[in-house]
């Protein structure tokens, strides 16, 4: 069901949400069950599915909690099938709408930060980062990016030619070479895939680009819609290694490959988090954190064995 979400080693935590969204609306809208009961265990069938997917993308995990959570209420109730398929629609419907409403938000606090003129360092190819770049340009800030090309993906080259389309002049370069040239920039901005309550989450390559930035006394920012944050107890594991052709198609005897998409970067780092609420000190990622309650309903997926 959820096999392309799985493949998808380019689109950002937005972009994924928004298609487990779709598709998980559409899986409830083709479900047959007889009852409410055979209705649920598709139901947590798909969601377990969907969350195994994209484990690392906090806001995945926390659609599958909603959904189920809007879905238990119903078939407790005892009302039939189809009532429980609308709850899912609509809970899907209303996902995507709040993360575009919060994506809003959250640009026009970044955009602030981005003063006329300023070069802004960043990674990977984060739509909220871009939202946050392309509104300052059209309030007539004129921002230039230096920007990494963010392997083995290079989904920083889509970033290039987006902000490329929005006007922005861009230095694309590789992710090896952006931390030493991070001194020219006047803010490092980037997005995050999930905030915990001590470290965030993004591509790999961020580490390094921090720690220069620390080194420079370049003021980091992390933009994370709220939907982010989730527990470090709940989410997926940021070192979860992937398939070593992607970075060499035939190791030679001897020879393995280690391939890492995401790397966990502790919050001490960043100069502050920018959320649709504003921008956060990271001291205050505990709170938001633990405000994103998590639906007990998902526990069983999160931790099958606990469950058992």
């Amino acid at each position: 069901m959820f096999e392309d979400l799985a493949r998808d080693n380019r689109s950002g935590a937005s972009s994924l949400t928004r298609a487990a969204a779709a598709r998980l609306a559409e899986v409830a809208a083709a479900s047959r069950a007889p009852d409410p009961g055979a209705f649920w265990d598709e139901l947590t069938a798909a969601c377990r599915e969907m969350v195994g997917a994209q484990r690392e993308m906090a806001p995945v995990v926390h659609l599958a909690g909603r959904v189920l959570a809007a879905a238990e209420c119903v078939v407790l109730s005892g009302l039939p099938p189809e009532a429980a398929r609308d709850a899912v629609r609509v809970e899907c419907e209303r996902s995507i709408e709040r993360a575009e409403a919060a994506m809003e938000a959250l640009t026009a606090h970044g955009a602030a930060l981005v003063g006329p003129g300023a070069v802004v360092a960043t990674t990977s190819a984060s739509s909220a980062v871009a939202a946050i770049l392309e509104a300052a340009a059209a309030r007539g800030g004129a921002p230039r990016v230096l920007l990494s090309e963010s392997r083995p993906a290079l989904e920083g080259a889509a970033m290039a030619r987006r902000l490329g389309a929005a006007g922005i002049g861009v230095t694309f370069t590789t992710d090896a070479a952006l931390p030493g040239l991070v001194a020219r920039a006047a803010l490092v901005l980037v997005g995050a895939d999930s905030v915990s309550e001590s470290d965030f989450v993004n591509k790999t390559g961020t580490y390094p680009l921090a720690l220069a930035a620390r080194e420079a006394a370049v003021p980091f920012h992390v933009a994370a819609p709220l939907d982010r944050f989730i527990s470090s107890a709940l989410r997926g594991d940021p070192g979860r290694p992937r398939g070593g052709h992607e970075v060499l198609a035939s190791p030679p005897p001897g020879v393995s490959v280690e391939n890492r998409y995401f790397e966990a970067i502790p919050l001490s780092f960043a100069a502050g988090l920018v959320t649709e609420e504003g921008v956060k000190a990271p001291a205050e990622a505990v709170a938001l954190v633990f405000g994103n309650p998590i639906p007990p309903a998902i526990l069983p997926l999160l931790f099958p064995r606990r469950a058992s």
